[in-house]
């Protein structure tokens, strides 16, 4: 395993950490394929997500999804922070049962970014302290399977989070009558095994007009309700090619495409590459696969 790149705090094939100021810019052009946890723990940040200008100061951090933009990053001279880049797949991979639970936090509530106690961010120190103690035991047998380990206590400190501040917001929620309905849409976008419909259906189903329903997800969301449905129907699939075994033709039976040749095609042009070629590519991170 390789991770002498300088200007990493730490680096594997799906893991990256920055702490240094000077490196910080690498996130501007960085494989959009991951998640982009930033963690601010002291001093002030200032970047444009997707165009929009974010302030981030002590103790706040930041969820940038896969496919997103960070550009104009600015920080102040005291500034002392963490970014760790986690690839998607490895994302996937490590909380398989949470998938739908984490896309719900940031399609519905929006909770990129977050205000944390004292508590919570000694708590994420702790974890960043770990991983600098567990990066020079590369020769350990076992040292992919641990840092996995730590990555994966991250993935569900910032899922108890989101869990946390959701509770507190549903009244709020519930109270708007937009908001409401994206929210009853993404939970049954969430719950329908067959996401490969149109929106039309979608809407048939919550008793509301198809354009109503793309008005509503793109005041929520800044997404079209096609772009939200083929988001999460790309979620399926790559559950289905990087955690089971189950064959390419079974997968796009399962997900609705009747056309086996379609379905090929809609993962080349969703993923750049063939079926197969994501499952071979994936498949060397050694995720073990469901059956089913």
């Amino acid at each position: 395993m390789e991770h002498n790149d300088e200007r990493f705090f730490y680096k594997d094939e799906d893991i990256e950490l920055l702490t240094d100021m000077p490196t910080i810019s690498y996130l501007e052009k960085a494989n959009p394929n991951a998640y982009v946890l930033i963690s601010c723990e002291q001093g002030a940040m200032q970047f444009y997500f997707n165009g929009n200008p974010i302030q981030m100061s002590r103790y706040m951090k930041f969820v940038c999804p896969p496919n997103n933009k960070i550009s104009h990053i600015m920080l102040s001279p005291d500034v002392v922070f963490s970014v760790l880049r986690i690839s998607t797949r490895m994302v996937h991979g490590l909380i398989q049962s949470e998938i739908e639970q984490w896309n719900k936090f940031f399609y519905i509530n929006n909770y990129n970014l977050t205000i944390v106690k004292d508590e919570y961010q000694r708590q994420m120190q702790y974890y960043i302290d770990l991983i600098e103690a567990k990066k020079s035991t590369s020769s350990n047998p076992y040292h992919k399977e641990i840092m996995q380990s730590i990555i994966r206590a991250i993935l569900f400190e910032i899922l108890s989070l989101n869990k946390q501040n959701s509770l507190v917001k549903t009244e709020e929620q519930a109270t708007n009558r937009a908001k409401y309905h994206f929210t009853q849409f993404i939970e049954l976008l969430s719950s329908t095994p067959v996401k490969h419909r149109t929106v039309d259906y979608f809407a048939e189903q919550l008793c509301i007009s198809s354009k109503y329903l793309s008005v509503i997800c793109k005041k929520c969301s800044n997404k079209s309700a096609l772009q939200l449905i083929n988001d999460m129907k790309d979620e399926d699939i790559r559950h289905y090619l990087i955690s089971t075994s189950l064959s390419i033709k079974e997968i796009a039976d399962r997900l609705g495409f009747e056309d086996f040749s379609f379905f090929c095609k809609y993962v080349r042009r969703r993923f750049g590459c063939s079926p197969t070629e994501f499952r071979k590519r994936s498949s060397v991170n050694n995720f073990v696969y469901d059956k089913d």
